[in-house]
C-alpha cells in the first residue's frame, strides 16, 4: 500500500465510526477463524485420531459451509443483515466454546468435534454474505468503498500470516483447547461489537424499500 493509500485508509478509520466498528468486529472474528483449524487438528491428534478422523472433522465444517452458502447468500439479501451477523457470531462462539470445554475437560470425541464444526460451518456460511453486504451500507460507493474493502483484505492477510504461528506457540505451551477458547472469545467479542453497530438512516430506509 502506497503512502497516499495508507493515509486514506487511516482517514477512513478516523472519520467513519461505523466502519471502524465494522472493521474491528471483522478482524476480531478473523483472528479466531484463522487459528481454529490448527487447534481443532491438534485436538483430534491428541484424541488418537489418524488422518481419517482429522479429515472427517475438518471436512465436516467445510462441506456444510459449501452446501449452505448458496441459500445463505439469498437469505442475506432478504433478512436484516445485522441480525444475521450477530446471530451467526454468537452461534460460532458457542460452538467453539463447547469444543474448548470438551477438549480441556478431556471429554471430547471425534463425533462431538465434527458436530460442532458443522454448526460453526453453517453459521459461517450465513455470516459471510451478510458481512460483505453490510459494508456497502456503511461506506459510500466509489473510491472510499474500494479503500474500505482493500484495508480489510490487508488486515485479513496479515492475520492469516501471523495467526497460525502464534497458535502453534500457544498449543506447544498449553493445549489445543486454549486455541478453541481463544476462537470462541473472538467470535463473542465480534458479536458484541456488531450488536452496538447502528446503520445510517439512509441505509435503513433502503433496506425497508428494497428488502431483496
Amino acid at each position: 500500500m502506497t503512502h497516499r493509500r495508507l493515509a486514506a485508509a487511516v482517514e477512513l478509520l478516523r472519520s467513519n465510526r461505523r466502519y471502524r466498528r465494522y472493521a474491528l468486529a471483522r478482524i476480531s472474528s478473523t483472528i479466531g477463524t484463522t487459528v481454529a483449524p490448527l487447534g481443532l487438528a491438534f485436538a483430534v491428534v491428541d484424541l488418537g485420531g489418524g488422518a481419517t478422523a482429522l479429515g472427517f472433522v475438518l471436512m465436516s465444517g467445510l462441506l456444510i459451509f459449501l452446501a449452505v452458502t448458496p441459500a445463505a447468500g439469498v437469505l442475506a439479501d432478504r433478512l436484516p443483515r445485522l441480525a444475521i451477523i450477530v446471530t451467526c457470531q454468537l452461534v460460532c462462539g458457542v460452538a467453539q466454546l463447547g469444543a474448548a470445554v470438551l477438549v480441556l475437560s478431556g471429554t471430547a470425541t471425534v463425533w462431538a468435534l465434527a458436530g460442532l464444526a458443522v454448526l460453526a460451518g453453517a453459521a459461517g456460511a450465513f455470516f459471510q454474505p451478510a458481512a460483505k453486504g453490510l459494508v456497502v451500507q456503511l461506506v459510500p460507493a466509489g473510491p472510499m468503498l474500494v479503500q474500505a474493502n482493500a484495508l480489510l483484505q490487508i488486515c485479513f492477510n496479515a492475520v492469516a500470516i501471523v495467526g497460525p504461528g502464534l497458535a502453534g506457540l500457544v498449543i506447544a505451551e498449553s493445549s489445543p483447547g486454549v486455541i478453541l477458547a481463544w476462537d470462541a472469545l473472538t467470535f463473542l467479542v465480534s458479536a458484541a461489537v456488531f450488536a452496538t453497530l447502528r446503520l445510517p438512516p439512509a441505509a435503513r430506509q433502503e433496506r425497508r424499500r428494497f428488502p431483496g
